[in-house]
């Protein structure tokens, strides 16, 4: 279950301050839970079960916290242009390519068979309104997906499609939640999509890179 909600190498990542404050949530529920069995056993079930409760309410806040803060951690920082990836393309047959992307964190890089004449990456992209920015919370971006695509469309209707998702983890749905629910939500200025897309050549390499209007796509001779 946890694996669903977070992702393992985000919560390494995670602010000091907000995991104090998440296993404070969780060691006073489980505490209250201690307290509670405790009345249970002593015959006071209505006190037991209203301290019951508390430390549920306390515990589930801690895990919503965790959740929410993974979940926005999973973005990266967005301050100015930056490069966010390298994309090497290998032509294997007619409208077929092999696609190896390289991130500048060293990450494990990823590969990947598109089919069609051009490449298109979409990514996600949150922006805070200005008193935020003002407390560091800069805007943020996560590579949402890689995709084939075709110069004509009626090869797009009727060929072979090629999309593959770049998080491969579960998590809760932040993004439509902050779709349904800004004006719950105050401090989210903008958050929206930007791609782009180029030809897909044998033996090219393009440069990706991110600004606060969205993606910029270069192609890297050599």
């Amino acid at each position: 279950m946890l694996e669903k909600l977070f992702h393992t190498d985000v919560l390494f990542n995670l602010d000091q301050t907000i995991l104090i404050v998440v296993c404070t949530l969780l060691l006073v529920s489980l505490i209250l839970f201690i307290f509670s069995a405790k009345r249970f056993l002593r015959g006071k079930p209505l006190s037991a079960s209203f301290q019951s409760l508390s430390g549920t309410t306390l515990g589930l806040s801690g895990l919503l916290t965790l959740s929410i803060s993974a979940n926005f951690y999973s973005y990266d920082r967005l301050t100015h242009e930056q490069d966010v990836a390298k994309l090497k393309f290998t032509q294997i047959q007619e409208q077929e390519f092999q696609l190896i992307i390289e991130y500048p964190d060293n990450r494990v890089t990823d590969t990947f068979f598109l089919s069609g004449d051009e490449w298109q990456i979409d990514a996600r992209i949150l922006k805070w309104h200005g008193w935020a920015q003002l407390l560091g919370l800069d805007a943020q971006y996560r590579l949402d997906r890689i995709s084939g695509r075709y110069t004509d469309i009626d090869e797009e209707l009727t060929k072979k499609r090629t999309v593959y998702a770049l998080n491969d983890f579960n998590e809760i749905d932040y993004w439509s939640m902050m779709k349904d629910y800004k004006k719950w939500i105050p401090f989210v200025d903008a958050y929206y999509g930007s791609a782009t897309y180029l030809p897909m050549i044998d033996n090219s390499i393009y440069s990706l890179s991110l600004t606060q209007s969205g993606l910029i796509a270069r192609k890297i001779e050599h």
